[in-house]
């Protein structure tokens, strides 16, 4: 029954992601303890390309303008050497990029404390990110700290956020099956990988992560079940040039609401009256 409560429940917007991708392998999602693997996997590749702009990824050694922004702020974790004046140096993690991809190397710990990193590790950087845009645009910013803003991706700032709001959920989820002390590995068991104590709700969670990745979003709808739309167009791609983009996003739009009518049709026809129960609608 609760799962579907979870599944009326789940009915009542829908969403529409258009992101931009460089290459589509076009394959399902695998089961849920690999899917993770795979995305933790996305997510720790993803984060090393602009942690380079704030220090050596082969020293794991900060820059020095770097280390005293990082030590302008007390949360997240850095994956560097801590600075010699550093006033937490357990906030920062120099083994972070040494070690193998996390779901090949059980030194990284338990898949929640691997998502915990990953976590920390993008609370750090959007942080970083944000205060070196700001420094950089001072009257007295040095030529270093002009020069690392200059190499920031602005586009990065929502996928961080993706990130830590993904990890926050799938820890969530393995804390609440009783999954907080398993390191999933590649060439496990399959029926461990399985994680058959999932219920549907949390698979969902895991699914929409492993969909979106690390990828941008570029227009997104959403449809209320009580008519309310909403649709959002990243900046700069509201010109002539992106039509056919905009075009194919439509085109998701309107199948997708076909499929969801269809989906709302038949759960009314099925439970009826209890579907207002189900979904708290008492009136």
């Amino acid at each position: 029954m609760s799962q579907f409560v979870d599944l009326a429940r789940n009915l009542l917007a829908l969403e529409i992601n258009t992101v931009l991708k460089t290459g589509i392998s076009a394959e399902k999602m695998p089961m849920a303890g690999d899917a993770l693997i795979d995305l933790a996997q996305e997510y720790y590749v993803f984060l090393c390309e602009p942690l380079e702009v704030f220090g050596s990824r082969e020293t794991a050694i900060l820059a020095p303008w770097a280390g005293q922004i990082s030590e302008s702020f007390h949360w997240g974790l850095a994956p560097f050497v801590p600075p010699s004046d550093a006033a937490r140096p357990n906030r920062y993690d120099p083994f972070f990029f040494s070690r193998d991809l996390p779901g090949n190397d059980p030194a990284r710990g338990t898949t929640l404390k691997v998502f915990d990193d990953l976590r920390e590790v993008a609370s750090w950087l959007r942080e970083m990110t944000d205060r070196t845009l700001d420094a950089a645009r001072q009257p007295g910013a040095t030529a270093d700290v002009v020069s690392a803003a200059a190499l920031i991706d602005r586009d990065t700032l929502p996928i961080l956020m993706r990130i830590q709001r993904n990890s926050d959920q799938i820890n969530d989820v393995l804390r609440r099956r009783g999954l907080d002390t398993v390191s999933y590995l590649r060439g496990m068991d399959e029926e461990v990988r399985r994680m058959p104590a999932l219920k549907t709700a949390d698979v969902v969670t895991i699914r929409k992560a492993w969909d979106v990745g690390t990828e941008l979003v570029v227009m997104q709808s959403t449809i209320q079940i009580d008519g309310d739309v909403v649709t959002r167009l990243l900046k700069g791609r509201d010109t002539a040039g992106n039509s056919v983009m905009i075009g194919v996003h439509k085109d998701a739009v309107d199948v997708s609401f076909r499929y969801w009518s269809f989906l709302i049709d038949a759960l009314g026809r099925f439970a009826g009256k209890a579907v207002n129960t189900l979904v708290g609608d008492t009136g």
